[in-house]
């Protein structure tokens, strides 16, 4: 059985699509003004159909959904703390990089159901990351003083 909020999505879906057509029709026969006034209420229509949220009494799709945000969002942090470990990179990252790309992903994790410890694992990779870049840059400075 379908909600009132699905028949209403689905009332406004159909509803924008038919006068999107009906909005082509007057492009098509060189009525522009009116032409647009129809698409401009296609769009509306489209987008209310596309925002309106159904809530459904069963908390498994919410929880199906966490999941998967869930995994996404350790993937998207794994990916990024691998893009900086030097895999296919020829320049060491350096500390204002680390920091600007640790800034931007706990913004992104801060709206995604992750554990504490999962948090906390990031973090340590992040300092990880920042420990092998101060060594290397402590490198350089060395191979630097020796050449003068």
């Amino acid at each position: 059985m379908m909600s009132w909020d699905n028949l209403l999505r689905w009332f406004l879906f159909s509803a924008g699509i038919i006068i999107a057509i009906f909005a082509g029709y007057m492009f098509y026969i060189d009525k522009i003004p009116a032409g647009a006034a129809w698409l401009a209420m296609s769009i509306g229509f489209l987008c209310f159909a596309t925002r309106l949220k159904a809530i459904s009494g069963s908390s498994s799709d919410y929880d199906d959904n966490d999941d998967d945000l869930h995994d996404m969002a350790v993937l998207i942090a794994d990916m990024a703390v691998s893009s900086l470990k030097n895999i296919g990179r020829t320049v060491p990252p350096n500390a204002k990089e680390i920091d600007e790309l640790e800034i931007k992903l706990h913004k992104f994790l801060n709206s995604m159901p992750l554990e504490k410890h999962e948090r906390e694992d990031i973090i340590n990779e992040f300092e990880k990351l920042r420990n092998r870049s101060r060594r290397n840059e402590g490198g350089r400075a060395l191979l630097r003083n020796s050449r003068l």
